[in-house]
């Protein structure tokens, strides 16, 4: 073939694809495109290309079995193209007739589904009339017939029954009784009565000390320091359950934060704090007065209605009797829960803590 020849004439004078190019006076990439057979050079470049090999363009042309590759690649070239033409219009003529049955399929599919859809349809009373109308003027006479009968009857009929009074009568009293059960067993919602829980707590589970019963455990239980103490007595003179927490200052000193709660509570607590010394008792500041729970809170200030001690440091006791009834309060939540109280925190009314 002619890119064969080419290919091996080229060799045989020991010339690359570059040196052919240039002294054609063409690119490289044209002579590869020969060389493989993806193109043909024209007839001036196979003139030129025959003198560079000193060869006939006859012997250039000639195919392998001695043939003129010109001759054998006509036809070859002329083939494809026809053959190219007649796949093409094959292709259009098989693309045409699907679509021509697929939109044949359509059609008939829409229509079946469109006849099923109207024979689902309940027939019209219009419809039945028209196709039957003897059978619809019979339906009617039957009708009217029965309508004449079933008047008839119910004025037969129309005297009251005994029975059925009776079964009312029998249903109405049965849910008279129902309702007045329902209501008598209901039970009425009873709340807490927060002193008499804690008052009940303090004696149950406390100890008896005297005049009063209490139960006391070391604050760090609830979320207090380690060196201090929670309690809740029961003061049976007094009417009156205190809630205490003790603090120990130092060997000589001592501060009690107390929060009590009497019998018919109102909403309010008393509070007491006093400081002092641990060996004989004697008291160098107290402040006493009254804690609204829905207001007081961590930055809340305390005022007392009563203090004794030296008004030097009062202010300074005052702050401190704060913070050690919000401490207090704060060992108060927590006690609730260690304990697995019945009443809720809530319950206290201490809506900031």
């Amino acid at each position: 073939m002619l890119s064969d020849n080419i290919k091996n004439y080229r060799k045989k004078s020991n010339m690359s694809q570059d040196e052919l190019a240039e002294k054609l006076g063409v690119s490289r990439q044209s002579i590869s495109l020969w060389e493989t057979g993806q193109t043909q050079p024209t007839i001036e470049n196979i003139i030129a290309l025959a003198n560079i090999f000193n060869i006939s363009s006859d012997m250039l042309l000639r195919s392998s079995d001695g043939t003129n590759a010109s001759q054998d690649t006509a036809p070859v070239n002329k083939a494809p193209k026809k053959k190219r033409k007649t796949g093409l219009i094959l292709t259009v003529i098989i693309s045409l007739a699907v679509v021509i049955v697929a939109v044949i399929l359509i059609v008939i599919l829409s229509g079946n589904d469109k006849k099923t859809s109207d024979s689902d349809k309940p027939a019209s009373d219009s419809v039945v009339q028209s196709e039957n109308p003897s059978i619809t003027d019979e339906s009617k006479e039957t009708a009217s017939e029965n309508v004449n009968s079933n008047s008839n009857n119910s004025g037969a009929d129309s005297k009251p029954n005994a029975d059925s009074e009776t079964s009312v009568d029998n249903k109405t009293s049965v849910d008279s009784e129902i309702s007045v059960e329902s209501e008598t067993s209901a039970p009425e919602y009873e709340q807490l009565d927060l002193f008499s829980y804690c008052k009940n707590f303090a004696i149950n589970i406390g100890s008896l000390n005297g005049d009063y019963s209490i139960y006391q455990q070391p604050a760090s239980y609830y979320g207090g320091y380690d060196n201090e103490y929670f309690s809740i007595s029961y003061w049976a003179d007094s009417d009156m359950v205190e809630f205490c927490l003790h603090c120990p200052l130092s060997d000589t000193y001592s501060i009690n934060f107390y929060l009590r709660m009497r019998g018919g509570y109102n909403g309010k607590y008393e509070y007491l704090s006093s400081k002092y010394f641990r060996d004989t008792g004697e008291s160098l500041r107290s402040a006493t007065g009254y804690i609204d729970p829905s207001v007081f809170s961590d930055s809340y200030p305390i005022s007392c209605d009563s203090y004794e001690g030296s008004f030097d440091g009062q202010n300074e006791f005052m702050e401190e009797s704060r913070v050690g009834m919000c401490d207090l309060i704060r060992c108060l939540k927590e006690f609730i829960k260690v304990e697995n109280m019945e009443c809720d925190f809530s319950d206290f009314d201490f809506v900031n803590f």
